[in-house]
């Protein structure tokens, strides 16, 4: 999910990630939407998450839009075909993230593999359910 700022409103929306590269996160984007133009001026949130290993991101960072076309046709693949009207489409931009601070969550996979560690750390086998810490640990 990232979120933005419309007015004095935050606002969210699901996106998919392109590519992710050092402390960089590449998303396909439509730049006619309201919440594009908001992008350049203020600090942008992203929540990621992999439900399947019970891992979870909070990044915030700075964002700016590029239609460097070398990069969209890199980045371009058949989901995003989905949503645009091809890699030429004109509404195309990548939104580049730059991630400047962030937390994470690790908890054991699967819902049995949760459950015992929350059990565990409630009766005092283990003083954690899983782990959490700053992207700058």
């Amino acid at each position: 999910m990232l979120m933005t700022m419309i007015g004095d409103e935050h606002s969210s929306r699901p996106l998919t990630v392109a590519e992710i590269e050092g402390q960089r996160i590449g998303i396909l984007v439509d730049t006619t939407s309201e919440w594009s133009r908001a992008v350049d001026r203020a600090t942008i949130h992203i929540t990621l998450s992999d439900v399947r290993e019970n891992r979870f991101l909070a990044l915030n960072g700075n964002a700016r839009m590029s239609s460097d076309r070398a990069v969209i046709d890199r980045l371009w693949n058949p989901f995003a075909g989905a949503f645009f009207d091809g890699k030429d489409d004109p509404n195309l931009a990548v939104l580049f993230f730059d991630v400047t601070e962030g937390e994470y969550w690790d908890s054991p996979n699967g819902r049995i593999g949760s459950l015992i560690a929350m059990v565990r750390a409630a009766i005092g086998g283990d003083d954690k359910a899983g782990d959490h810490g700053s992207m700058a640990d």
